[in-house]
């Protein structure tokens, strides 16, 4: 399988949808983040990248959808040196579908995963609690104080592509 120089790249948070895999054979790989840097500002250049997402991120009921895909792209800028603003997940006149992102021979689709984790740093200036470890801070807390952030360390570039029809 030849790919063109700069393929029509999707780029997704979090999801991958039925609809993104047609029938066929796909190879799916995990990306160094130099990688994904290198894919995604070379597609950004040749105006060939499109970001999807699973919520309509444009609906006022979405609003934490929003929140955590501001917060993935603050986290890629601070910690992947990787651009992207909610912004590039807006199309003309709506946020951009998910199931417009489909996998064929002259496209593929980059997906950005992260998992969340306790925020111990939110813990309270209690001494006694500070020495608590995060499965303690959980469990002797009001489940309204609970308070999660994205974990750096967990932040993975998956890339799938069509290798046959």
């Amino acid at each position: 399988m030849t790919m063109d120089l700069h393929p029509t790249t999707y780029l997704s948070f979090w999801s991958v949808e039925l609809e993104n895999l047609p029938t066929g054979v796909f190879s799916k790989r995990i990306l160094s983040t130099d990688e994904a840097r290198h894919i995604l500002s070379a597609t950004r250049a040749a105006k060939a990248l499109i970001c999807v997402s699973r919520k309509d991120l444009g609906a006022p009921y979405e609003t934490r959808a929003r929140e955590r895909h501001e917060e993935l792209c603050k986290l890629l800028r601070e910690h992947a040196d990787i651009e992207v603003s909610l912004r590039d997940l807006f199309g003309k006149d709506c946020a951009n579908p998910s199931c417009l992102a489909e996998v064929t021979r002259r496209t593929r689709l980059v997906v950005f995963n992260c998992r969340y984790a306790l925020d111990v740093d939110h813990a309270s200036a209690d001494p006694v609690e500070a020495d608590r470890s995060a499965d303690d801070y959980a469990r002797y807390q009001q489940p309204w104080s609970l308070k999660m952030k994205l974990a750096p360390d967990s932040l993975q570039f998956h890339l799938l592509q069509q290798i046959s029809a």
